[in-house]
């Protein structure tokens, strides 16, 4: 992973990473400068059924955030390989990146909440995932993400911490324009109110026609 030293305040240069996505080729921010306006969510991954939601909101209205030439860059907590094991059968239209250390979050000033705020998140999840008929892909995400070499340090992720979720519009010359810090269960807005973000944070972003 690459990165910046620069703060990711509203009005600054948006810390630059480069990751390997969940789809393959490599994300770097810096390449969207000049071109498209981005938005970075920084999620809890797919083994959070809200986020699973979440993700789904931003699929409905991602041609909207096309018109307002945004594109979205996901990044997770995650396994990378565990999170392209998920998403293989029902990949998503744009990029998912993972950051397991969460290294990158902290550069974002992201936080861990706590291991009691992970305690009462994943009994919320859990809860969550079973009573919407969600509970096939929380078992499964769950598996993929703990279940390997790494199963102490994932497992301690799962059970021991709550990492916050944010939100930065970046703009076509790298700045943030617009951020959002909420807990690890909180309401990510969806693809359409996220193309209004756009267009009302960034000079360039447009409405479709």
């Amino acid at each position: 992973m690459a990165l910046d030293a620069q703060p990711a305040a509203v009005g600054q240069p948006a810390p630059l990473f480069s990751l390997p996505s969940v789809q393959g080729a490599p994300v770097d921010l810096g390449a969207y400068r000049g071109r498209q306006n981005v938005i970075v969510w920084f999620s809890r991954g797919f083994t959070c059924p809200f986020c699973r939601g979440y993700m789904q909101g931003i699929i409905e209205g991602y041609q909207g955030l096309l018109a307002a030439e945004a594109e979205v860059i996901q990044v997770a907590p995650n396994l990378l390989e565990a999170a392209r094991s998920f998403f293989r059968p029902a990949p998503v239209p744009y990029p998912v990146v993972c950051d397991p250390d969460k290294r990158l979050y902290a550069v974002y000033g992201l936080g861990d909440r706590g291991a009691l705020v992970a305690t009462r998140t994943g009994l919320v999840s859990f809860a969550r995932a079973f009573t919407t008929g969600d509970g096939g892909p929380q078992i499964r995400g769950a598996w993929l993400d703990v279940m390997n070499r790494n199963f102490v340090r994932r497992l301690h992720h799962h059970a021991m911490t709550a990492v916050e979720q944010g939100l930065y519009v970046v703009d076509k010359r790298g700045v943030i324009r617009h951020r959002a810090v909420v807990g690890p269960v909180d309401t990510i807005p969806g693809g359409a109110a996220l193309a209004a973000l756009v267009t009302a944070h960034c000079e360039d972003g447009r409405t479709s026609t």
